[in-house]
């Protein structure tokens, strides 16, 4: 089970949402669990890539599915692995998972994937950063 917590001053660790939340009132008390402490990515970043990706989907010329479009932002980008087989290459973009990915990592994709978006709708990137405020 993982567990997402924010630290308060004065109680200690509290659930980052009502997901934890739900997660923790189903341990037993007075029971010892081991935890790992790691810093988690910014999530509010990755909503605010969610919220690019959409913009472009919805604007792009291509026709297809919303994660099919993230895909291939991602590989266009340059954040892929390719595998090679006997009908061709296949081109698989790179999981941007909290857990497979930095958050260092994750500004440069967020970067790169901009460029994409904005090459292929044929907007600036005052524009786009416009719209995001109205997502976040």
């Amino acid at each position: 089970m993982e567990i997402y917590l924010k630290r308060n001053l004065s109680t200690g660790f509290l659930p980052a949402d009502q997901s934890d939340l739900d997660k923790i009132v189903k341990l037993k008390r007075d029971e010892v669990y081991r935890c790992e402490i790691k810093i988690a990515r910014n999530y509010e970043f990755l909503k605010k890539f969610m919220a690019m990706v959409k913009i472009g989907h919805d604007a792009t010329q291509l026709d297809m599915p919303f994660d099919t479009y993230r895909h291939y932002v991602i590989v266009k980008a340059g954040f892929f692995k390719t595998y090679t087989t006997k009908k061709g290459v296949f081109y698989e973009p790179e999981s941007i998972a909290f857990d497979k990915m930095s958050e260092e990592r994750f500004e440069e994709v967020y970067n790169r994937v901009l460029d994409v978006i904005l090459q292929d709708i044929g907007v600036d990137k005052q524009t786009i950063e416009k719209e995001l405020l109205g997502f976040i």
